[in-house]
C-alpha cells in the first residue's frame, strides 16, 4: 500500500501503524521502520500521527475531574453535531479527532497543574521517603563508592544522595531512594528484585549494571543500561506489578529519558554503545570481502543492537574493512561509505538505507 498520501488522521486510524507506535507487534515494528526509513518525506506526518496515538492511549491513565470533563464533552458534542450538518463524513471524522485532542490536552494540562518538578519539591519527596533508612550524601567533590548490605555497589556522583537499608536480609524487595546521579552494580538475586526510587520513576532489576541521572529539579530522568535487563515505570504502578504493564524494558546499550512534564518515556540507544558480548574480540571486526549480512550479524551480536536493512536489495554487498576498536557508530559510518549507503537510529534500532550494490 502507498502510505505517502496518508494524512495524520489516516495513520492514527491504521491498526498496523498503532501496533508500531505501541511496539506491540514485532512484524509491524519491522515493517514500519523500514517503510519510514525508505520514505523520509513522510517523517513529519508520521511524527504527528505517532504523537496523536500516544496521547490517545494516555487518556486511559489521566485522572478525571468529572465536572471539567463533562463540560469539555458538552462543548465537543455541540461542535461535532454542528459540523455534521455542514461537512462530509471525512471532514466530520477529522473534527471528532481534533476534539479528542482537546480532551487529551485538557487532561494533560490538569495533571501539570498538580505536578511540581522543582528542586524543593524533589527534595521534599526524597526526604519524606523511608525515614528509617540510612542515608549517604556525597559532598566529596568526586564520585563516592558505596557497598550495600546485599553486596551491590553504588557509585554516587558529587552532590547526590542515597537512602538505603543497613540490612536486606528479611525483605522481599531491595529498595533504595536516589536523588542525583549514580551508577549501580546490583548483586543478582532472583527472589528479591532491586528497585531504585527516583521521584516519580521506579527502576526495577534482579542483577545488572546501569546508571540513573535524576538531579534535583531536572526536567528529565535518564536511565542507561550497561549490562542485564531493567524495567522502568512510573511510581503510580505497583512495585510488584508485571514489568510489561507500563513503562519500558531496557537492554544493554539502551536508555530511556522520562520527560516529567509530558509524562512520556523516550527510549533510544546510548550515545556510545559498548561491546556487550565478552566472546567478541577486536579482530572479529576485521572484514575481508565479507557479505554484508555477516557484517551486520557480527555488529548485532557484539553490541546487542538490532540492525534493519533490505536483505534482498543488499545481498550482493561485500565489505573489506580492517575495523577494530572504533565506536559502533564510527564502524557504521565506514561501512556505509564503502557500499554507498547511510544509516539512522530510530528508537533502539539502526536502519540502513541503501539502493543496493
Amino acid at each position: 500500500m502507498d502510505y505517502t498520501k496518508f494524512s495524520v488522521e489516516d495513520f492514527a486510524a491504521n491498526e498496523s501503524f498503532i501496533d508500531w507506535v505501541n511496539q506491540s507487534d514485532p512484524e509491524a515494528v519491522k515493517y514500519w521502520e523500514l517503510y519510514i526509513a525508505g520514505h523520509p518525506e513522510i517523517a513529519p506526518v508520521v511524527e504527528k500521527a505517532r504523537t496523536l496515538v500516544i496521547n490517545l492511549k494516555r487518556t486511559e491513565d489521566i485522572p478525571e475531574d468529572d465536572t471539567q470533563i463533562q463540560s469539555i464533552w458538552a462543548k465537543i458534542e455541540a461542535r461535532v453535531e454542528h459540523k455534521q450538518t455542514r461537512v462530509s463524513s471525512n471532514r466530520t471524522r477529522i473534527a471528532i479527532l481534533a476534539s479528542v485532542i482537546i480532551v487529551v490536552s485538557a487532561g494533560i494540562w490538569w495533571q501539570l497543574q498538580t505536578g511540581d518538578s522543582s528542586p524543593a519539591a524533589d527534595l521534599y519527596t526524597y526526604q519524606n521517603k523511608k525515614d528509617n533508612y540510612a542515608e549517604q550524601i556525597n559532598e566529596t567533590g568526586k564520585p563516592l563508592r558505596l557497598q550495600l548490605a546485599d553486596g551491590s555497589i553504588v557509585t554516587l556522583q558529587d552532590k547526590s544522595r542515597l537512602k538505603y537499608k543497613s540490612d536486606y536480609t528479611n525483605v522481599t524487595v531491595r529498595e533504595v531512594y536516589l536523588l542525583g546521579d549514580a551508577f549501580f552494580e546490583v548483586t543478582k538475586d532472583p527472589y528479591r528484585p532491586f528497585i531504585v526510587h527516583t521521584n516519580e520513576v521506579l527502576t526495577k532489576v534482579l542483577g545488572t549494571s546501569f546508571r540513573i541521572q535524576a538531579p534535583e529539579g531536572a526536567r528529565n530522568i535518564i536511565v542507561s543500561v550497561k549490562t542485564g535487563k531493567v524495567s522502568v515505570y512510573t511510581a503510580s504502578e505497583d512495585a510488584e506489578a508485571d514489568d510489561t504493564k507500563e513503562g519500558v524494558i531496557l537492554l544493554p546499550n539502551q536508555r530511556v529519558k522520562y520527560e516529567r512534564a509530558e509524562q512520556l518515556f523516550d527510549k533510544e540507544l546510548v550515545e556510545i554503545p559498548e561491546v556487550v558480548n565478552p566472546a567478541v574480540k577486536s579482530t572479529d571486526f576485521n572484514f575481508d570481502n565479507t557479505p554484508i549480512r555477516t557484517v551486520f550479524k557480527v555488529l548485532e551480536d557484539a553490541y546487542g543492537v538490532e540492525i534493519l536493512y533490505n536483505e534482498e536489495l543488499m545481498e550482493k554487498c561485500f565489505i573489506t574493512a580492517p575495523l577494530g576498536s572504533e565506536p559502533l557508530f564510527e564502524k557504521l559510518k565506514i561501512i556505509c561509505q564503502t557500499i554507498g549507503a547511510n544509516y539512522e537510529v530510530i528508537d533502539t534500532r539502526i536502519i540502513i538505507n541503501s539502493s543496493g550494490c
